[in-house]
This record gives C-alpha cells, sequence and structure tokens, in this order.
C-alpha cells in the first residue's frame, strides 16, 4: 500500500503538469532527484508500467480490494477506477478513506483530488415529538374513518365505551374488534349504537349510568392541560328520555375526591345538530359537595365522556356522534 500512496504522489506531479517541458520526478526507493529528460507521455507510459507490476503485486497478496485496474491517462489528467467499484486513495492505521470512482478528477498541482459534495448520509429514525402534557383536541371526523381523537398524545384519543354493573348496555351499530371503534365508524359514518340503562335505586343512592368516551393519554393516570382549547364542539344525534351530557373526565383520585360530581354540559334530542361549549359552561350537578369548575377540570383533563344517565333506571335510546374537535371546530 506505501507504494501505491508513492505511485499517487507521482501522479500529482507528472499528470497534473500543464507544461511540455520535462519535469524532476522522484526516483523510488530513494530520496535522490535526478533530472530526467523523457518526454511527458513517456513518463507517464514509464509509470502506468510500474504501477500494474506493483498492483499486480500486491493483487497476489490479497491487499488490494479489487482486480480492477487503477488507470492513468497520460493526457487528460483522470485517476478512475475501471468500473464503479470505489478505489482507496489512502488508508489509516484503522480505516480505509473511500472516494467515488465518478468524483476523482485531477486538477491543478496544488490540489489532485476533489471529493463528491454529495456525501451519503445515514437515515435519521423518525423522531416521535415526547408529550408536552398539553390536551390538544384536534378536530375528529368519523368521516373519515379512524377511530382515534387527535389529542396530543399519539397513545391516546381512542374511543371506547364504558358501563355500570346495573345491567346497563350498548348496543353497537356493529361488533367492535377487541375494543377497537373503526367497525362501528364504517357501519354507520360514526361512533352510534343503541342503549339500555340498568335499574337503580335512589333511595339506595344507586344511579346507573353508561356512555363512551376517548382519554387523552393510554395511561389513565396522566392528564393533559385543554384550557388553550378553550372548549369543545360536537355534532350528534339523539333520540331518548335519559339525561345525555358531555363530561370533564379527571383521574379516579381526584374523582373519588369530587364523589363523582363532574363539570358537565347537556346534549339536548336532536337530529344531527352540533353543538358548542366552553369550559367555562361546564357544571357540576346540583348534588356535588366539592366544588370544581369546568375550567379547572379541563387544566387536568383525563378523558371527556358522553353518559347517559337515569335515576330510576330503565331508560333507553338512539346515539351517534359525527364530530367531535375544540369550540367552534366542527362548522
Amino acid at each position: 500500500m506505501k507504494k501505491i500512496l508513492g505511485l499517487l504522489a507521482i501522479c500529482s506531479l507528472v499528470a497534473c503538469n500543464d507544461s511540455s517541458e520535462t519535469v524532476a520526478a522522484p526516483a523510488f526507493g530513494g530520496n535522490q532527484q535526478a533530472q530526467d529528460t523523457r518526454t511527458q507521455e513517456q513518463i507517464a507510459d514509464s509509470i502506468a508500467k510500474h504501477m500494474a507490476d506493483s498492483i499486480a503485486a500486491l493483487n497476489g497478496q490479497g491487499q488490494l480490494m479489487s482486480s480492477n485496474a487503477l488507470v492513468m491517462s497520460s493526457d487528460a489528467g483522470v485517476m478512475m477506477s475501471s468500473s464503479s467499484a470505489p478505489v482507496i486513495v489512502g488508508q489509516s492505521s484503522s480505516s480505509a478513506v473511500v472516494q467515488s470512482s465518478s468524483s476523482v478528477v485531477g486538477q491543478s498541482s496544488s490540489s489532485t483530488v476533489v471529493r463528491s459534495s454529495s456525501a451519503v448520509t445515514p437515515k435519521s429514525s423518525a423522531t416521535v415529538a415526547a408529550d408536552d402534557g398539553v390536551f390538544k383536541l384536534e378536530l375528529w371526523d368519523a368521516a373519515d374513518g379512524e377511530a382515534q381523537v387527535p389529542t396530543g398524545n399519539s397513545t391516546g384519543g381512542w374511543w371506547y365505551g364504558y358501563a355500570d354493573d346495573l345491567g346497563s348496555e350498548i348496543t353497537w351499530a356493529a361488533e367492535p374488534e377487541d375494543g377497537d371503534m373503526t367497525p362501528v365508524i364504517a357501519a354507520c359514518g360514526g361512533i352510534c349504537g343503541d342503549f339500555v340503562i340498568g335499574e337503580g335505586d335512589a333511595e339506595e343512592g344507586i344511579y346507573p349510568y353508561l356512555g363512551f368516551a376517548f382519554g387523552y393519554a393510554k395511561n389513565e393516570n396522566l392528564t393533559g392541560d385543554a384550557t388553550s382549547v378553550k372548549g369543545i364542539c360536537v355534532t350528534y344525534t339523539y333520540s331518548g328520555t335519559a339525561s345525555f351530557v358531555i363530561e370533564l373526565g379527571m383521574t379516579k383520585s381526584q374523582e373519588d375526591k369530587l364523589g363523582s360530581a363532574l363539570p358537565v354540559a347537556p346534549l339536548p334530542k336532536g337530529t344531527k345538530k352540533t353543538v358548542d361549549y366552553k369550559w367555562s359552561e361546564f357544571e357540576q350537578p346540583d348534588w356535588a359537595k366539592k366544588p370544581m369548575s369546568g375550567p379547572e377540570a379541563a387544566a387536568d383533563l383525563k378523558s371527556i365522556k358522553f353518559k347517559f344517565a337515569d335515576v330510576s333506571g330503565g331508560e333507553s335510546g338512539s346515539f351517534a356522534v359525527y364530530k367531535v374537535g375544540p369550540y367552534g371546530g366542527c362548522n
């Protein structure tokens, strides 16, 4: 390899000289200089032959990465490989320096080679944005066929159903697949179905309920600050006599402290109507013992629930939600 480096140095002195005069070339294997009176073409041919002999010797010792001959043009001053394989032009003690065969060109005597500017860089892995704790609540439109509401957290926003253990039940427009509501959305163009509320006992403080919701994050202990969204919009259809509300869900510990008296906003009966509520318009039920305003709940929001409830139980109805988004966003 030392021979190859010496040969390349000679190349820069001989092939890249623009003058037709003879030049002083270093003698191989020594430090003395001798005046050479041969023509440039004769010198180049001699060098090329000497390089070919050295390359052949190195090939026999397994020291060259390719059997492709290194070609030196005496009249063009261009060094290139006879194929598209990279050519090793220098080597350190730890790694070889590899250049593209299309980027090694002769220039002036002060600069023998030019590296290609189109360097190959490794592909970077996809960067997943870190959760910044903000409940963004972008528009979800069932017409897109997605079962995940954009909440600002990639693991959150999935629709799910919930119910008490008193016999309350939702019959979906299609059977969810392992909790995935995509088949439901495909069947009716929204989150939709029929419901029946189980039997309760007001005197015993047993109040049946059921509904559907989406959370901010996959972990139920994680909450987000939704105050910047200002409120919520919903496009829906509802027929029935049970109470139908939007409820601001919080962590279990918070809900226990409030006695489940969470801030809510009503969804009146109607056929495909759109409503908008600011967080300040969410209010707790009359029986709440510990106060919590809508903006306070929105600042520590775990989920948004669409809840059916009835004191006596036995009520039924039909529903569909087509859009959910930030205040004023459904229009």
